[in-house]
């Protein structure tokens, strides 16, 4: 038995129409003029004006997410600046959204009491003055977001994605409502949940794994395992089916944030920086193509997940019975011709590999990268 430590500092609160109490939940913590960070694309419908009805008593102010993928370090300048004034005068941010927006939500907590521009955040800055409280609201389930103080942002003049990370970031409140997961598109359905699954398997191989964090790591998949098979028929899916699959993927999503805060990420992970940002593909699907490869490879050179599939699946079985193409990069646009840029990616992401339970180097990496074109 090693020593070990664990972190788990956000409030969640968990339950169909959970996000129509959100009022109260701001009462109760003593808020009274929250900025409401939303995504444009949810902003106008009927259940997000529900939630603003239980805002009636409170001095809001609404600032709409309006990328159309992952947040930049220009774009949170461009909005903090045009709304600075608001972020002076209020006392938390909420952000009802995506894994992005929730992200972007932190980062405007962080300039909200630091002067700008954002970019000298970037990684893990120190000695920063404590940010302005977040509450999340997800309204996709994958990231982990609402329950980790990490937040991605892209340098668009490096092409690389980077972050604003800092424990003083940590939510504190997340309210996960299966009603919001409900008018996700398919598409971005798969993609965060297989972002949950990466977290799952690899946080639970990962070096700083702990007794404690793979029990949330081994609970995620548990979860995943009944819903990611769901999700090709779900759209023809009853009501309450939706709901059961929607409810799995949000505990499956937080329970694997959990895991990866207290244990560390691994190589489909780390590849997915590279993918999404050369190919613009969707951070879950660009982590989840190179998770099969990643897990044949590590029980290939000795690594046993027996305590982790045993318990809950087969693997090979439960990824062959997702309706995703696990066996080829050129989907999202890779060539022999193009694949340069990918390899040369990879090259920065030693430190990350370090991660995996058996040793990985770059040059596997590369490897494993050819043979899927």
């Amino acid at each position: 038995m090693h020593s070990f430590d664990f972190e788990l500092k956000t409030k969640m609160f968990f339950g169909i129409g959970e996000s129509l109490n959100l009022g109260d939940h701001l009462k109760k913590l003593g808020y009274k003029t929250p900025v409401i960070v939303v995504d444009k694309n949810i902003f106008y419908s009927d259940y997000v004006d529900k939630i603003f009805d239980s805002l009636e008593d409170f001095d809001v102010r609404t600032v709409l997410y309006d990328l159309p993928g992952e947040p930049t370090y220009d774009y949170l300048d461009e909005v903090h600046s045009k709304n600075n004034p608001v972020f002076g005068n209020h006392d938390v941010i909420v952000g009802i959204g995506g894994g992005s927006v929730i992200d972007f939500a932190k980062g405007l907590a962080v300039l909200s009491t630091n002067l700008g521009p954002s970019l000298q955040y970037r990684g893990f800055p120190e000695n920063i003055n404590k940010p302005i409280p977040v509450v999340a609201i997800p309204t996709t389930a994958g990231t982990g977001s609402e329950v980790t103080y990490n937040a991605v942002f892209i340098d668009t003049k490096e092409n690389k994605k980077l972050g604003i990370n800092t424990k003083l970031n940590y939510p504190v409140l997340a309210i996960l409502d299966p009603n919001l997961i409900l008018s996700c598109p398919p598409k971005v359905m798969l993609s965060s949940a297989l972002d949950a699954l990466v977290h799952s398997v690899e946080s639970y191989g990962a070096t700083k794994s702990t007794e404690l964090s793979r029990l949330f790591s081994r609970r995620a998949l548990l979860h995943l395992r009944y819903s990611l098979p769901d999700l090709k028929n779900f759209e023809e899916m009853k009501e309450e089916n939706q709901i059961r699959v929607a409810s799995d993927l949000q505990l499956g999503a937080y329970y694997a944030g959990i895991a990866l805060m207290n244990s560390g990420s691994g190589p489909a992970g780390a590849l997915s920086y590279i993918l999404g940002t050369q190919f613009n593909v969707p951070h879950g699907l660009a982590g989840g193509v190179f998770l099969p490869r990643i897990i044949e490879f590590n029980e290939d050179v000795g690594f046993r997940y027996s305590d982790f599939s045993d318990e809950c699946i087969n693997f090979n079985n439960f990824l062959s019975s997702i309706d995703f193409n696990f066996d080829d990069l050129r989907q999202f646009g890779v060539t022999e011709e193009n694949i340069g840029v990918l390899l040369k990616g990879i090259e920065t992401l030693q430190p990350a590999f370090d991660q995996n339970p058996v040793p990985f180097t770059v040059n596997d990496a590369k490897e494993i990268v050819k043979r899927m074109i």
